[in-house]
């Protein structure tokens, strides 16, 4: 995937099937295990996180919908700076493996791979994000742990939204649906 067409590739890896096999992760299809940062113009790579993680698809959510075009449809967790990544970094629920209990991080990595930054933490799930480029932020919405037991269920109905200023990746205050 291209990210700034002047110097940056990025080279998603995924697991391999011996990987799925050990019960560590309780997903299959659209994970990633690292993203690799590649200049193609000085023939220099890294990895965009020390450790391999598990980091959502880039694809839009809609991308299997039948109006859904991969020439069309932007990714939506691209901007002019920044790309947006939402990550399980760890098993936080302690169930022995990562799985759609754990919290969704979201993570920001400057286009030419460079720069990464944590922008949530693992005590609240990211369940979505939306894109307002042209406005100069993103929304997210975000689940808290409505018990406390480390691990995000139907039943923690505790939802608000927060601002990230696109600009500085500054997080704006909640704001509250109840």
């Amino acid at each position: 995937m291209f990210t700034d067409s002047l110097s940056t590739l990025f080279i998603p890896t995924r697991y391999n099937e011996e990987f799925f096999s050990s019960n560590k992760i309780a997903f299959w299809g659209d994970y990633y295990a690292n993203i690799i940062a590649y200049n193609f113009q000085t023939d220099t790579y890294r990895k965009i996180f020390d450790n391999d993680t598990f980091i959502e698809s880039l694809r839009n959510s809609n991308y299997n919908y039948p109006y859904a075009s991969r020439t069309t449809d932007k990714i939506k967790n691209i901007t002019e700076k920044w790309i947006f990544l939402l990550v399980k970094p760890r098993d936080t629920n302690t169930s022995g493996r990562i799985d759609e209990r754990d919290p969704s991080v979201l993570f920001a990595v400057s286009l030419n791979g460079q720069t990464l930054k944590q922008l949530t933490d693992d005590t609240e799930n990211v369940v979505s994000f939306d894109n307002f480029e042209k406005q100069g932020f993103l929304l997210i919405k975000i689940q808290r742990d409505s018990n406390n037991d480390k691990s995000f269920k139907a039943d923690d109905k505790d939802f608000y939204f927060k601002k990230v200023n696109l600009t500085d990746l500054a997080l704006g205050k909640g704001i509250e649906v109840k």
